[in-house]
């Protein structure tokens, strides 16, 4: 995999939202956030537009994204929520001026994609983390300066009991998985063979999260697999007739068949802890009493 280069004071990061349309003040909040771990911010000339549910029309978010991807100066894109829109423009990206001057792109959620298409075509790594609302969480910005800025990441977490214990170690691919089926079957669907799967999701009916989960195993998404990480599976729902397990109890049974090690409730995805992941790097995890997860 592809690393790009780390950021130092005085380095320039864009903020663009290529997907849903972000409230100025959070913005604003993460400016001052970024400014003070000594970066410049640049903010897309279309951030603050407003088309429906998104944050601009589909030109004017390409537009942003292209800018940033092809400007040199920039070394770093923190996307400024997620939301839905990127599969829309995805397609008419160049990625031509990143692949050679690869820079880190940070997000989670409908960003999914992008990591998902950046391992599958060019194996470059990005950050699955917080974005801009997200900074004011001390322990989530903290994760992400330090892997931007090419700290170790090293995490710590108490034991689920429903984890299934063991060690593994390969590249961490994944994200949100409703995203990650979308993406079955396309140009950007993922490679799991050997890898740490990380997913996460929130606000899904219990039964689409269950047949999310059969779509992935039927799709051997989940057979060849080093070891598995879920994170939240937050706000989840039910209806009016009960589906009769928990999220987590949905995904353990989609794997009860296989034999490597499963982290329950790593703190990641949609929840104010949510720490930052390197996509793509190796990774190694120990699921004991607690779990380990560290990333060179």
């Amino acid at each position: 995999m592809i690393e790009p280069e780390f950021l130092k004071r005085g380095d320039k990061i864009a903020i663009v939202a290529p997907a849903g349309k972000i409230v100025r003040k959070k913005v604003e909040t993460a400016v001052e956030i970024l400014q003070g771990w000594g970066l410049q911010v640049v903010l897309g000339s279309n951030l603050f537009n407003n088309h429906f549910q998104y944050s601009a029309t589909d030109s004017e978010r390409l537009d942003d994204i292209q800018n940033t991807l092809d400007d040199p100066g920039i070394k770093a894109i923190l996307f400024a929520r997620g939301g839905y829109g990127v599969t829309r423009i995805l397609d008419r990206i160049d990625f031509s001026g990143f692949r050679k001057n690869p820079k880190w792109l940070i997000g989670f959620s409908d960003i999914t994609i992008f990591h998902s298409h950046l391992h599958a075509n060019f194996k470059i790594e990005s950050i699955h983390g917080t974005m801009s609302a997200g900074l004011t969480d001390p322990a989530s910005a903290e994760s992400l300066r330090k892997a931007l800025f090419g700290g170790r990441l090293s995490y710590e977490v108490e034991s689920n009991p429903i984890n299934r214990r063991g060690s593994a170690k390969g590249n961490l691919t994944g994200g949100n998985l409703a995203i990650l089926c979308s993406l079955i079957g396309t140009v950007s669907d993922m490679n799991t063979k050997g890898k740490i799967l990380f997913i996460e999701d929130t606000g899904e009916y219990l039964y689409r999260l269950d047949r999310m989960m059969w779509q992935m195993k039927r799709s051997g998404k989940l057979s060849h697999i080093a070891g598995l990480i879920v994170g939240g599976m937050t706000e989840m729902k039910d209806n009016e007739i009960p589906f009769g397990k928990t999220a987590y109890e949905i995904v353990a049974e989609a794997v009860n068949e296989y034999d490597y090690p499963v982290c329950f409730g790593f703190p990641a995805g949609h929840q104010e802890d949510n720490r930052a992941l390197v996509m793509g790097r190796k990774t190694e995890i120990v699921v004991d009493e607690n779990v380990i997860l560290a990333q060179k």
